[in-house]
């Protein structure tokens, strides 16, 4: 059985999250950050550009970018809470610093002792890994 290939309407970030070129906006906490979370997104939009072309399900696309965008929130958190110096690494470095191959950072407003809340840190993790690969894979 052959995959489905997706709509046309499905071909691009913003097909997704209608909002995903505004988030560096929203995450934005002081005017440094807008730099910083334009950069993340230029590292993420290659990694959602490669699931689209693996025509990945809408759904699973969908549970991915929201993840990046909860990852990107928390960075830019973190970054101005107490990991100033990081702001001074390039874009893939400050990332890495973040992810790894096991997760990403705990999120501040999620419990991990939490039942109920243990699927969505499962799934942030799994998207924090994916990708880490994909990051660690492609030279530039």
């Amino acid at each position: 059985m052959s995959k489905k290939k997706l709509p046309k309407s499905y071909q691009k970030p913003v097909d997704y999250f209608s909002n995903f070129t505004q988030w560096p906006k929203n995450w934005m906490v002081i005017d440094e950050d807008l730099i910083i979370g334009n950069n993340l997104l230029m590292l993420f939009t290659p990694f959602i550009e490669t699931l689209i072309n693996e025509e990945l399900a809408v759904k699973t696309i969908t549970n991915h970018m929201a993840n990046l965008m909860l990852l990107g929130e928390e960075i830019i958190k973190h970054l101005n809470d107490d990991d100033e110096n990081n702001r001074k690494l390039i874009p893939k470095k400050m990332l890495l610093e973040y992810i790894d191959e096991e997760c990403g950072p705990l999120l501040h407003h999620w419990d991990p002792n939490d039942p109920t809340e243990e699927a969505y840190l499962k799934s942030f993790d799994a998207t924090c890994r994916k990708l880490y690969k994909f990051i660690t894979a492609v030279e530039n």
